[in-house]
Protein backbone atom coordinates (compact mmCIF):
# COMPACT_ATOMS: atom_id res chain seq x y z
CA UNK A 1 0.00 0.00 0.00
CA UNK A 2 2.84 2.40 0.98
CA UNK A 3 4.79 1.61 -2.18
CA UNK A 4 1.72 2.09 -4.36
CA UNK A 5 0.98 5.43 -2.73
CA UNK A 6 4.62 6.53 -3.17
CA UNK A 7 4.58 5.54 -6.87
CA UNK A 8 1.30 7.35 -7.34
CA UNK A 9 2.75 10.44 -5.68
CA UNK A 10 5.79 10.40 -8.03
CA UNK A 11 3.52 10.03 -11.07
CA UNK A 12 1.36 12.90 -9.84
CA UNK A 13 4.42 15.12 -9.36
CA UNK A 14 5.74 14.30 -12.83
CA UNK A 15 2.30 14.91 -14.35
CA UNK A 16 1.93 18.20 -12.45
CA UNK A 17 5.41 19.38 -13.43
CA UNK A 18 4.91 18.43 -17.09
CA UNK A 19 1.58 20.19 -17.21
CA UNK A 20 3.14 23.26 -15.59
CA UNK A 21 5.98 23.32 -18.13
CA UNK A 22 3.67 22.87 -21.11
CA UNK A 23 1.37 25.54 -19.69
CA UNK A 24 4.27 27.97 -20.03
CA UNK A 25 4.59 27.04 -23.70
CA UNK A 26 0.84 27.35 -24.23
CA UNK A 27 0.69 30.76 -22.56
CA UNK A 28 3.75 31.88 -24.50
CA UNK A 29 2.13 30.95 -27.81
CA UNK A 30 -1.07 32.78 -26.83
CA UNK A 31 0.87 35.91 -25.97
CA UNK A 32 2.85 35.57 -29.21
CA UNK A 33 -0.32 35.33 -31.30
CA UNK A 34 -1.70 38.55 -29.79
CA UNK A 35 1.74 40.19 -30.21
CA UNK A 36 2.27 40.66 -26.48
CA UNK A 37 5.96 39.97 -26.93
CA UNK A 38 7.05 40.92 -23.40
CA UNK A 39 4.72 38.34 -21.89
CA UNK A 40 5.58 35.79 -24.57
CA UNK A 41 9.31 36.10 -23.89
CA UNK A 42 8.66 35.69 -20.17
CA UNK A 43 6.63 32.49 -20.69
CA UNK A 44 9.05 31.03 -23.25
CA UNK A 45 11.99 31.63 -20.91
CA UNK A 46 10.10 29.85 -18.11
CA UNK A 47 9.56 26.96 -20.51
CA UNK A 48 13.27 26.91 -21.38
CA UNK A 49 14.21 26.78 -17.70
CA UNK A 50 12.03 23.72 -17.18
CA UNK A 51 12.75 22.02 -20.47
CA UNK A 52 16.40 22.78 -21.45
CA UNK A 53 16.63 20.16 -24.21
CA UNK A 54 13.87 21.66 -26.34
CA UNK A 55 14.50 24.30 -28.96
CA UNK A 56 10.87 25.21 -29.67
CA UNK A 57 10.63 28.19 -27.31
CA UNK A 58 13.98 29.47 -28.53
CA UNK A 59 12.64 29.35 -32.07
CA UNK A 60 9.64 31.48 -31.09
CA UNK A 61 11.97 33.89 -29.32
CA UNK A 62 13.91 34.16 -32.58
CA UNK A 63 10.70 35.18 -34.39
CA UNK A 64 9.87 37.71 -31.67
CA UNK A 65 13.27 39.41 -31.82
CA UNK A 66 13.01 39.42 -35.61
CA UNK A 67 9.66 41.25 -35.34
CA UNK A 68 11.29 43.73 -32.99
CA UNK A 69 14.10 44.18 -35.58
CA UNK A 70 16.68 43.00 -33.03
CA UNK A 71 18.42 40.77 -35.55
CA UNK A 72 21.41 40.04 -33.34
CA UNK A 73 19.28 38.49 -30.60
CA UNK A 74 17.07 36.86 -33.21
CA UNK A 75 19.96 34.92 -34.74
CA UNK A 76 21.30 34.03 -31.30
CA UNK A 77 17.91 32.53 -30.43
CA UNK A 78 17.61 30.63 -33.72
CA UNK A 79 21.14 29.26 -33.25
CA UNK A 80 20.23 28.11 -29.75
CA UNK A 81 17.09 26.48 -31.17
CA UNK A 82 18.93 24.47 -33.83
CA UNK A 83 21.44 23.23 -31.25
CA UNK A 84 18.58 21.58 -29.33
CA UNK A 85 15.64 19.30 -30.20
CA UNK A 86 13.29 20.60 -32.90
CA UNK A 87 10.76 18.96 -35.23
CA UNK A 88 12.05 18.73 -38.79
CA UNK A 89 9.81 21.53 -40.12
CA UNK A 90 10.87 23.95 -37.37
CA UNK A 91 14.53 22.96 -37.79
CA UNK A 92 14.36 23.66 -41.54
CA UNK A 93 12.72 27.05 -40.96
CA UNK A 94 15.21 28.07 -38.24
CA UNK A 95 18.23 27.04 -40.29
CA UNK A 96 16.84 28.95 -43.26
CA UNK A 97 16.56 32.10 -41.12
CA UNK A 98 20.21 31.73 -40.07
CA UNK A 99 21.38 31.15 -43.65
CA UNK A 100 19.50 34.17 -45.02
CA UNK A 101 20.86 36.38 -42.25
CA UNK A 102 24.48 35.36 -42.90
CA UNK A 103 23.98 35.64 -46.65
CA UNK A 104 22.81 39.23 -46.19
CA UNK A 105 25.84 39.90 -43.98
CA UNK A 106 28.10 38.27 -46.61
CA UNK A 107 29.41 35.81 -44.03
CA UNK A 108 29.93 33.18 -46.72
CA UNK A 109 31.76 30.66 -44.54
CA UNK A 110 28.75 30.51 -42.22
CA UNK A 111 26.34 30.35 -45.16
CA UNK A 112 28.18 27.31 -46.51
CA UNK A 113 28.32 25.58 -43.14
CA UNK A 114 24.63 26.03 -42.26
CA UNK A 115 23.55 25.26 -45.83
CA UNK A 116 25.45 21.97 -45.67
CA UNK A 117 23.62 21.09 -42.48
CA UNK A 118 20.21 22.02 -43.90
CA UNK A 119 20.77 20.15 -47.16
CA UNK A 120 21.61 17.00 -45.20
CA UNK A 121 18.12 17.25 -43.73
CA UNK A 122 16.36 18.17 -46.98
CA UNK A 123 18.58 17.80 -50.09
CA UNK A 124 15.78 19.01 -52.42
CA UNK A 125 15.75 22.63 -51.25
CA UNK A 126 16.76 24.25 -54.55
CA UNK A 127 16.85 27.81 -53.19
CA UNK A 128 19.32 26.75 -50.49
CA UNK A 129 21.39 24.93 -53.11
CA UNK A 130 21.61 28.15 -55.13
CA UNK A 131 22.53 30.23 -52.08
CA UNK A 132 25.24 27.74 -51.12
CA UNK A 133 26.65 27.59 -54.65
CA UNK A 134 26.88 31.39 -54.84
CA UNK A 135 28.48 31.52 -51.37
CA UNK A 136 31.05 28.88 -52.33
CA UNK A 137 31.95 30.81 -55.49
CA UNK A 138 32.40 34.08 -53.59
CA UNK A 139 34.21 32.43 -50.70
CA UNK A 140 36.69 30.53 -52.89
CA UNK A 141 37.34 33.57 -55.08
CA UNK A 142 38.20 35.70 -52.10
CA UNK A 143 34.87 37.49 -51.94
CA UNK A 144 34.05 39.61 -48.95
CA UNK A 145 34.10 37.57 -45.77
CA UNK A 146 33.54 38.91 -42.34
CA UNK A 147 33.31 37.29 -38.99
CA UNK A 148 29.77 37.14 -37.55
CA UNK A 149 28.59 40.51 -36.35
CA UNK A 150 26.40 39.22 -33.54
CA UNK A 151 27.89 39.47 -30.07
CA UNK A 152 26.89 40.25 -26.55
CA UNK A 153 26.93 43.96 -25.96
CA UNK A 154 29.71 45.08 -23.65
CA UNK A 155 29.61 48.38 -21.79
CA UNK A 156 32.06 50.94 -23.11
CA UNK A 157 35.32 50.73 -21.16
CA UNK A 158 36.58 53.79 -19.37
CA UNK A 159 40.15 54.69 -20.31
CA UNK A 160 43.10 53.62 -18.19
CA UNK A 161 44.26 57.21 -17.70
CA UNK A 162 40.81 58.29 -16.49
CA UNK A 163 40.60 55.43 -14.00
CA UNK A 164 44.14 56.06 -12.75
CA UNK A 165 43.21 59.68 -12.00
CA UNK A 166 40.11 58.55 -10.10
CA UNK A 167 42.16 56.04 -8.11
CA UNK A 168 44.60 58.72 -7.02
CA UNK A 169 41.69 60.65 -5.56
CA UNK A 170 40.16 57.57 -3.92
CA UNK A 171 42.90 54.88 -3.60
CA UNK A 172 40.82 52.42 -1.55
CA UNK A 173 37.75 52.40 -3.78
CA UNK A 174 37.24 48.74 -4.73
CA UNK A 175 34.98 49.53 -7.66
CA UNK A 176 37.60 51.78 -9.25
CA UNK A 177 40.32 49.20 -8.55
CA UNK A 178 38.21 46.49 -10.21
CA UNK A 179 37.49 48.58 -13.30
CA UNK A 180 41.15 49.59 -13.57
CA UNK A 181 42.24 45.94 -13.34
CA UNK A 182 39.87 45.10 -16.21
CA UNK A 183 41.14 48.07 -18.22
CA UNK A 184 44.76 46.98 -17.71
CA UNK A 185 43.80 43.45 -18.76
CA UNK A 186 42.15 44.71 -21.96
CA UNK A 187 45.27 46.76 -22.74
CA UNK A 188 47.44 43.65 -22.15
CA UNK A 189 49.18 45.29 -19.19
CA UNK A 190 48.99 42.01 -17.33
CA UNK A 191 51.53 42.76 -14.59
CA UNK A 192 49.56 45.82 -13.48
CA UNK A 193 46.26 43.95 -13.75
CA UNK A 194 47.60 41.02 -11.73
CA UNK A 195 48.86 43.32 -9.00
CA UNK A 196 45.38 44.74 -8.45
CA UNK A 197 43.47 41.48 -8.90
CA UNK A 198 45.63 39.55 -6.44
CA UNK A 199 44.88 42.19 -3.81
CA UNK A 200 41.15 42.14 -4.52
CA UNK A 201 41.04 38.33 -4.31
CA UNK A 202 43.01 38.35 -1.06
CA UNK A 203 40.60 40.83 0.52
CA UNK A 204 37.45 39.17 -0.86
CA UNK A 205 38.18 35.46 -1.49
CA UNK A 206 34.46 34.70 -1.85
CA UNK A 207 33.96 37.16 -4.72
CA UNK A 208 33.56 34.88 -7.74
CA UNK A 209 33.98 37.68 -10.31
CA UNK A 210 37.34 38.64 -8.83
CA UNK A 211 38.36 34.99 -8.66
CA UNK A 212 37.39 34.21 -12.22
CA UNK A 213 39.18 37.20 -13.72
CA UNK A 214 42.31 36.55 -11.65
CA UNK A 215 42.33 32.91 -12.76
CA UNK A 216 41.81 33.92 -16.40
CA UNK A 217 44.72 36.36 -16.18
CA UNK A 218 47.01 33.71 -14.67
CA UNK A 219 46.15 31.40 -17.58
CA UNK A 220 46.87 34.22 -20.00
CA UNK A 221 50.39 34.71 -18.59
CA UNK A 222 51.08 30.94 -18.49
CA UNK A 223 50.82 30.39 -14.72
CA UNK A 224 48.50 27.41 -15.09
CA UNK A 225 49.00 25.78 -11.68
CA UNK A 226 48.16 28.92 -9.70
CA UNK A 227 45.28 29.64 -12.07
CA UNK A 228 43.74 26.25 -11.38
CA UNK A 229 44.08 26.74 -7.62
CA UNK A 230 42.04 29.95 -7.92
CA UNK A 231 39.50 28.66 -10.44
CA UNK A 232 38.94 25.31 -8.73
CA UNK A 233 38.31 27.15 -5.45
CA UNK A 234 35.70 29.54 -6.82
CA UNK A 235 33.94 27.12 -9.21
CA UNK A 236 31.67 25.47 -6.57
CA UNK A 237 30.76 28.91 -5.19
CA UNK A 238 29.27 30.17 -8.46
CA UNK A 239 25.44 29.97 -8.31
CA UNK A 240 23.86 27.72 -10.95
CA UNK A 241 21.86 30.64 -12.32
CA UNK A 242 25.13 32.39 -13.20
CA UNK A 243 25.29 30.33 -16.38
CA UNK A 244 27.56 32.70 -18.28
CA UNK A 245 30.14 32.94 -15.47
CA UNK A 246 30.10 29.16 -15.02
CA UNK A 247 30.63 28.73 -18.76
CA UNK A 248 33.68 30.98 -18.84
CA UNK A 249 35.09 29.49 -15.65
CA UNK A 250 34.79 25.95 -16.99
CA UNK A 251 36.23 27.01 -20.34
CA UNK A 252 39.21 28.64 -18.63
CA UNK A 253 39.78 25.59 -16.41
CA UNK A 254 39.70 23.44 -19.52
CA UNK A 255 42.25 25.69 -21.24
CA UNK A 256 44.60 25.51 -18.23
CA UNK A 257 44.42 21.71 -18.03
CA UNK A 258 44.84 21.53 -21.80
CA UNK A 259 48.04 23.58 -21.63
CA UNK A 260 49.31 21.22 -18.91
CA UNK A 261 48.58 18.25 -21.23
CA UNK A 262 46.11 16.87 -18.70
CA UNK A 263 43.72 15.81 -21.43
CA UNK A 264 41.31 13.93 -19.15
CA UNK A 265 40.60 16.94 -16.94
CA UNK A 266 40.62 19.32 -19.90
CA UNK A 267 38.00 17.19 -21.69
CA UNK A 268 35.86 17.09 -18.55
CA UNK A 269 35.79 20.87 -18.27
CA UNK A 270 35.24 21.43 -21.98
CA UNK A 271 32.15 19.22 -21.64
CA UNK A 272 31.02 21.17 -18.58
CA UNK A 273 31.41 24.43 -20.49
CA UNK A 274 29.40 23.05 -23.39
CA UNK A 275 26.66 21.94 -20.98
CA UNK A 276 26.52 25.48 -19.53
CA UNK A 277 26.26 27.12 -22.92
CA UNK A 278 26.01 25.39 -26.27
CA UNK A 279 28.78 27.17 -28.14
CA UNK A 280 31.47 26.06 -30.55
CA UNK A 281 34.57 26.84 -28.43
CA UNK A 282 34.41 23.77 -26.13
CA UNK A 283 33.96 21.55 -29.18
CA UNK A 284 37.05 23.02 -30.81
CA UNK A 285 38.98 22.25 -27.61
CA UNK A 286 37.71 18.66 -27.60
CA UNK A 287 38.57 18.29 -31.29
CA UNK A 288 42.14 19.42 -30.67
CA UNK A 289 42.55 17.01 -27.74
CA UNK A 290 41.35 14.08 -29.81
CA UNK A 291 43.76 15.10 -32.59
CA UNK A 292 46.63 15.36 -30.10
CA UNK A 293 45.76 11.89 -28.81
CA UNK A 294 45.74 10.63 -32.42
CA UNK A 295 42.06 9.67 -32.05
CA UNK A 296 41.37 11.13 -35.47
CA UNK A 297 38.08 9.37 -36.22
CA UNK A 298 36.48 10.89 -33.12
CA UNK A 299 38.27 14.20 -33.71
CA UNK A 300 36.63 14.46 -37.14
CA UNK A 301 33.21 13.55 -35.69
CA UNK A 302 33.54 16.25 -33.04
CA UNK A 303 34.73 18.74 -35.65
CA UNK A 304 31.74 17.99 -37.89
CA UNK A 305 29.44 18.59 -34.93
CA UNK A 306 31.23 21.88 -34.27
CA UNK A 307 30.77 22.92 -37.90
CA UNK A 308 27.00 22.83 -37.38
CA UNK A 309 27.30 25.98 -35.28
CA UNK A 310 28.44 27.90 -38.33
CA UNK A 311 31.15 29.74 -36.39
CA UNK A 312 34.94 29.51 -36.44
CA UNK A 313 34.66 27.16 -39.41
CA UNK A 314 38.22 27.87 -40.52
CA UNK A 315 39.75 26.68 -37.24
CA UNK A 316 37.56 23.57 -37.22
CA UNK A 317 38.32 22.66 -40.83
CA UNK A 318 42.02 23.10 -40.04
CA UNK A 319 41.83 20.23 -37.53
CA UNK A 320 39.92 18.12 -40.03
CA UNK A 321 42.83 18.68 -42.43
CA UNK A 322 45.38 17.77 -39.76
CA UNK A 323 43.45 14.61 -38.92
CA UNK A 324 43.23 13.54 -42.55
CA UNK A 325 47.01 13.88 -42.82
CA UNK A 326 47.41 11.81 -39.67
CA UNK A 327 45.21 8.96 -40.97
CA UNK A 328 47.06 8.83 -44.30
CA UNK A 329 44.81 10.99 -46.49
CA UNK A 330 47.70 13.39 -46.98
CA UNK A 331 46.75 14.95 -50.30
CA UNK A 332 43.23 15.71 -49.10
CA UNK A 333 44.50 17.00 -45.76
CA UNK A 334 47.21 19.24 -47.18
CA UNK A 335 44.83 20.62 -49.82
CA UNK A 336 42.50 21.68 -47.01
CA UNK A 337 45.33 23.25 -45.00
CA UNK A 338 46.66 25.08 -48.07
CA UNK A 339 43.20 26.46 -48.78
CA UNK A 340 42.98 27.75 -45.20
CA UNK A 341 46.52 29.14 -45.34
CA UNK A 342 45.74 30.99 -48.58
CA UNK A 343 42.57 32.49 -47.05
CA UNK A 344 44.50 33.69 -44.01
CA UNK A 345 47.23 35.20 -46.22
CA UNK A 346 44.62 37.02 -48.29
CA UNK A 347 43.39 38.78 -45.16
CA UNK A 348 46.79 39.09 -43.50
CA UNK A 349 49.55 38.95 -46.17
CA UNK A 350 52.42 39.20 -43.67
CA UNK A 351 50.79 36.79 -41.18
CA UNK A 352 51.41 39.31 -38.40
CA UNK A 353 49.98 38.63 -34.94
CA UNK A 354 48.45 35.38 -36.14
CA UNK A 355 45.94 34.01 -33.58
CA UNK A 356 47.41 30.98 -31.82
CA UNK A 357 44.43 28.82 -32.81
CA UNK A 358 46.05 28.56 -36.25
CA UNK A 359 49.51 27.56 -35.05
CA UNK A 360 49.03 23.79 -35.46
CA UNK A 361 47.94 24.09 -39.08
CA UNK A 362 50.42 26.77 -40.07
CA UNK A 363 53.31 24.83 -38.48
CA UNK A 364 52.30 21.72 -40.41
CA UNK A 365 52.23 23.76 -43.62
CA UNK A 366 55.65 25.23 -42.83
CA UNK A 367 57.04 21.70 -42.62
CA UNK A 368 55.21 20.76 -45.82
CA UNK A 369 56.69 23.68 -47.75
CA UNK A 370 60.16 22.89 -46.37
CA UNK A 371 59.98 19.30 -47.55
CA UNK A 372 58.73 20.42 -50.96
CA UNK A 373 61.48 22.98 -51.48
CA UNK A 374 59.33 26.11 -51.14
CA UNK A 375 61.67 27.57 -48.55
CA UNK A 376 60.65 31.22 -48.76
CA UNK A 377 57.03 30.37 -48.01
CA UNK A 378 58.09 27.93 -45.30
CA UNK A 379 60.16 30.65 -43.62
CA UNK A 380 57.20 33.03 -43.67
CA UNK A 381 54.99 30.41 -42.05
CA UNK A 382 57.59 29.48 -39.41
CA UNK A 383 57.93 33.13 -38.41
CA UNK A 384 54.15 33.37 -37.90
CA UNK A 385 53.95 30.77 -35.10
CA UNK A 386 55.21 30.26 -31.59
CA UNK A 387 55.39 26.51 -30.95
CA UNK A 388 54.72 25.08 -27.53
CA UNK A 389 57.26 23.02 -25.59
CA UNK A 390 56.15 19.72 -27.13
CA UNK A 391 56.64 20.99 -30.68
CA UNK A 392 59.88 22.91 -30.18
CA UNK A 393 62.16 20.06 -31.29
CA UNK A 394 60.47 19.64 -34.67
CA UNK A 395 60.15 23.41 -34.99
CA UNK A 396 63.91 23.88 -34.57
CA UNK A 397 64.68 21.04 -36.99
CA UNK A 398 62.49 22.27 -39.83
CA UNK A 399 63.22 25.96 -39.29
CA UNK A 400 66.94 25.18 -39.25
CA UNK A 401 66.58 23.25 -42.49
CA UNK A 402 64.66 26.13 -44.06
CA UNK A 403 67.28 28.66 -43.01
CA UNK A 404 70.01 26.48 -44.54
CA UNK A 405 68.31 26.34 -47.92
CA UNK A 406 67.50 30.05 -47.94
CA UNK A 407 71.14 30.99 -47.27
CA UNK A 408 70.90 31.91 -43.56
CA UNK A 409 73.56 29.48 -42.43
CA UNK A 410 74.26 30.99 -39.00
CA UNK A 411 70.57 31.02 -38.14
CA UNK A 412 70.31 27.44 -39.37
CA UNK A 413 73.14 26.38 -37.06
CA UNK A 414 71.54 28.13 -34.08
CA UNK A 415 68.32 26.13 -34.48
CA UNK A 416 69.78 22.79 -35.56
CA UNK A 417 72.21 22.69 -32.64
CA UNK A 418 69.19 22.66 -30.31
CA UNK A 419 68.02 19.33 -31.78
CA UNK A 420 69.91 16.63 -29.91
CA UNK A 421 70.41 13.00 -31.00
CA UNK A 422 68.94 13.56 -34.47
CA UNK A 423 70.70 12.04 -37.47
CA UNK A 424 68.87 14.44 -39.78
CA UNK A 425 69.84 17.52 -37.76
CA UNK A 426 73.50 16.43 -37.56
CA UNK A 427 73.62 15.86 -41.31
CA UNK A 428 72.17 19.32 -41.97
CA UNK A 429 74.73 20.80 -39.59
CA UNK A 430 77.44 19.08 -41.65
CA UNK A 431 76.07 20.86 -44.73
CA UNK A 432 76.02 24.16 -42.83
CA UNK A 433 79.67 23.88 -41.91
CA UNK A 434 80.52 22.82 -45.46
CA UNK A 435 78.99 26.14 -46.55
CA UNK A 436 81.35 27.82 -44.10
CA UNK A 437 84.32 25.77 -45.48
CA UNK A 438 84.87 24.29 -42.02
CA UNK A 439 86.01 20.79 -43.03
CA UNK A 440 86.73 19.60 -39.50
CA UNK A 441 83.25 20.33 -38.19
CA UNK A 442 81.69 19.05 -41.40
CA UNK A 443 83.40 15.68 -40.83
CA UNK A 444 82.42 15.69 -37.16
CA UNK A 445 78.72 16.08 -37.93
CA UNK A 446 78.77 13.57 -40.81
CA UNK A 447 80.24 11.09 -38.33
CA UNK A 448 77.53 11.88 -35.76
CA UNK A 449 74.72 11.47 -38.30
CA UNK A 450 76.22 8.28 -39.76
CA UNK A 451 76.64 6.69 -36.32
CA UNK A 452 72.89 7.04 -35.76
CA UNK A 453 71.75 6.22 -39.30
CA UNK A 454 74.31 4.51 -41.53
CA UNK A 455 72.64 5.54 -44.81
CA UNK A 456 73.96 9.07 -44.28
CA UNK A 457 77.47 7.83 -45.13
CA UNK A 458 76.22 6.94 -48.61
CA UNK A 459 74.42 10.29 -48.89
CA UNK A 460 77.59 12.17 -47.92
CA UNK A 461 79.59 10.44 -50.67
CA UNK A 462 77.28 11.83 -53.35
CA UNK A 463 75.99 15.05 -51.81
CA UNK A 464 76.99 18.15 -53.80
CA UNK A 465 77.37 20.06 -50.54
CA UNK A 466 80.63 18.16 -49.84
CA UNK A 467 82.04 18.18 -53.38
CA UNK A 468 84.56 20.88 -52.42
CA UNK A 469 86.26 18.48 -49.94
CA UNK A 470 86.40 15.33 -52.10
CA UNK A 471 89.78 16.20 -53.62
CA UNK A 472 91.21 16.06 -50.11
CA UNK A 473 92.62 12.58 -49.42
CA UNK A 474 91.87 12.84 -45.73
CA UNK A 475 88.19 13.60 -46.37
CA UNK A 476 87.98 10.90 -49.03
CA UNK A 477 89.51 8.34 -46.68
CA UNK A 478 87.19 9.53 -43.88
CA UNK A 479 84.14 8.68 -45.99
CA UNK A 480 85.50 5.39 -47.38
CA UNK A 481 86.49 4.07 -43.95
CA UNK A 482 83.43 5.47 -42.18
CA UNK A 483 85.67 7.60 -39.94
CA UNK A 484 88.14 4.77 -39.44
CA UNK A 485 85.57 2.15 -38.43
CA UNK A 486 86.21 0.01 -41.57
CA UNK A 487 89.39 -1.16 -43.29
CA UNK A 488 88.11 -0.43 -46.78
CA UNK A 489 84.99 0.75 -48.53
CA UNK A 490 82.39 -1.99 -48.70
CA UNK A 491 79.80 -2.20 -51.39
CA UNK A 492 76.38 -1.94 -49.84
CA UNK A 493 72.86 -1.95 -51.11
CA UNK A 494 71.76 0.66 -48.59
CA UNK A 495 69.06 2.85 -49.99
CA UNK A 496 70.21 6.41 -50.50
CA UNK A 497 67.91 8.88 -48.78
CA UNK A 498 67.60 12.47 -49.88
CA UNK A 499 67.76 14.83 -46.94
CA UNK A 500 64.51 16.47 -48.04
CA UNK A 501 62.80 13.37 -46.69
CA UNK A 502 64.65 13.29 -43.38
CA UNK A 503 62.54 13.38 -40.27
CA UNK A 504 63.65 14.44 -36.85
Amino acid sequence: MGKSFFSLLICFNIFFFSNSVFADMKEGKKAYSRKDYTEALKQFQKYNDGNPSSGEAWMYMGYIYESKKDYTKSIQAFKKAVSLNLPKKDLVNSLTKIILYHNYQRDYGEVISYSNRLLKIDPELSHIQKIRAAAEERYSSGGSYRKPVYHEEEPEQESVSSLEKKLKQDPNNKEILWRLALAYYNEKEFVKSESILSGLVKNEPENVEYGYKYGALLVRVGNYDDALVVLNRIEPKIPSEREKLLYYTHLTQAAAYHKKKNFEEASKYYRKAHANKHTVLPLIGLTKIKWQQKDCDNAIKTAEKALEYGEKTREIRMYIGLCKIQIGKKEEGYDLLKEIGAAIEKENPELKELPDVYYDGILKLARYYTNNGNYEKALKYFHAVQPDEEEIREYNFYLGKTYLYTGYVEKAITHLEKVEDSAGAYYLLAKCYAEKNDQERTMSYIKKSGSIKSSYWLSAEKDKAFKKFRSDEGFKNFLETRAGTRDHKKSEDDKEEDDSQDRD
